[in-house]
């Protein structure tokens, strides 16, 4: 079992070494990886780290936000680490939620609120657009692509392929086809 410490940062603000340092007098380690100032969507280091970390081994952060730039981000992060077997420990949430809380339940309940918070957004700003007239949904398929699609269907063509070729939507030709069926 081998323990990492990974710091990094994504702006001249953040000190990387103040990071390193105060894990390092907190947790024991083998290796510290230090990814100073680098682009907030590129960490080459960590991507390496990530790679190279095996069943049984520690990472230790000093707070989520190193691990990607959105919880989705780090979700996925820590899914492919918790199912990998590898201990994840999030220096600023052990000081909150005292020592060793469950971090992959904590992050996989921050991403299902955010990606509920995002639909019911979304919800809202549609229907507030929809009461001001500016919002109509999507713009119905013409015609002659739905005609064009029944004749490459009868000449054998299976869906699949008819939706790729006309550039549309497998489920949409499917509602399509749907619609037609109950008015005919």
């Amino acid at each position: 079992m081998t323990t990492y410490l990974y710091v990094g940062s994504s702006t001249e603000k953040q000190d990387v070494d103040e990071q390193a340092q105060s894990l390092i007098n907190k947790y024991p380690h083998d290796i510290v990886v230090r990814e100073p100032n680098v682009d907030p969507g590129a960490k080459p280091k960590l991507n390496r780290l990530l790679k190279r970390l095996k069943r049984g081994d520690r990472l230790i952060i000093h707070d989520v936000s190193r691990l990607g730039r959105s919880i989705r981000a780090v979700a996925a992060v820590t899914a492919d680490l918790e199912r990998q077997g590898i201990m994840l420990i999030v220096d600023n949430l052990e000081s909150v939620a005292g020592p060793a809380p469950n971090i992959y339940a904590l992050i996989a309940s921050a991403a299902q609120i955010d990606k509920d918070l995002l639909t019911d957004r979304q919800a809202i700003g549609i229907a507030k657009a929809r009461a001001k007239g500016k919002y109509k949904g999507r713009k119905a398929l013409p015609a002659t692509i739905i005609n064009k699609a029944n004749k490459l269907i009868a000449k054998g063509m299976k869906k699949t392929e008819v939706a790729r070729q006309l550039n549309i939507g497998e489920s949409t030709l499917y509602k399509y086809l749907a619609a037609q069926r109950h008015k005919g």
